[in-house]
């Protein structure tokens, strides 16, 4: 009968019903007591054993209800309200928790079994469960872990990203209390030569000179940048114009030398530095 029924459980390919029955007296391996309970196995498939203990914690299930809802239940009653009741009773859930009338008993999902403090493996779920607690503590750390490493790396993006744009963006992560860090956008100052911009001269040594003032050129115009970049501090900004200036300086130089050649071979001269870089000085 289910009011003797102790515990349903499954493992693996094992299935048992757990009852009690005052009539077999018998010698507790755990408690070292007289104890009245049986238990009746099976063993199948392991889906197999997982189906039959579903169904039968739902056929538990429903004899529970069916037992509550007959104390509810007046005694005259129509055959259409009882068979609305029975429909209602006979969608039960196998995960909710399953009461008895005078113990505590819970449906385990990890091990698969309705533990009761009568039942004989009611040590090993204990031990199962204390297993499962460590599994999943250190499945924990490790996401922890995992997390912080990937925070370290969104802040060091959203760095990149404030440094290129001299804004930071929202996306930071910031801690409780935190204020975001002050970065100071980069001045782009890198540079590309194309190979059709390099003049094509008979002459080698007129090559090199032309090539070399194109070179030059460029970086006259990174030192620029760098001096024109604001919120700077008047030592830093006293070098960085003095770097431009020695910088202009060589490209005139390198200017000069060019038409000193082209004069020498009889060619014209040019005037590349003040038409490439007009407006020199920085204010």
């Amino acid at each position: 009968q289910w009011k003797q029924l102790e515990n349903l459980y499954f493992r693996e390919k094992k299935f048992a019903v757990e009852v009690h029955d005052p009539r077999r007296i018998s010698v507790s391996r755990r408690t070292f007591g007289q104890s009245g309970l049986v238990v009746q196995t099976w063993y199948a498939n392991t889906s197999l054993i997982k189906s039959i203990w579903v169904m039968a914690i739902s056929q538990h299930q429903f004899y529970l209800d069916r037992k509550q809802s007959k104390a509810k239940i007046p005694s005259a009653r129509s055959l259409d309200d009882i068979a609305m009741d029975l429909t209602e009773m006979g969608t039960p859930k196998v995960s909710k928790l399953v009461t008895l009338e005078t113990k505590n008993q819970l449906i385990m999902a990890s091990n698969g079994s309705l533990i009761s403090s009568g039942s004989q493996d009611s040590e090993v779920s204990e031990e199962q469960k204390k297993e499962k607690i460590m599994e999943l503590k250190k499945k924990e750390k490790f996401l922890q872990e995992k997390l912080l490493q990937k925070v370290e790396e969104l802040k060091k993006i959203c760095l990149r990203e404030a440094e290129l744009t001299g804004k930071m963006p929202k996306e930071y992560p910031l801690g409780a209390g935190e204020e975001p860090p002050q970065v100071r956008r980069r001045v782009g100052t890198a540079f590309k030569l194309d190979d059709n911009l390099l003049p094509s001269e008979e002459d080698p040594t007129l090559q090199d000179l032309e090539s070399n003032f194109i070179i030059h050129q460029k970086l006259v115009e990174a030192a620029k940048k760098l001096a024109s970049e604001p919120d700077l501090c008047k030592n830093v900004k006293k070098k960085r114009k003095q770097e431009y200036a020695d910088a202009v300086k060589k490209l005139q130089e390198i200017e000069n030398s060019i038409n000193e050649y082209r004069i020498k071979c009889g060619k014209k001269p040019t005037q590349k530095s003040t038409l490439a870089l007009p407006g020199e000085r920085i204010p």
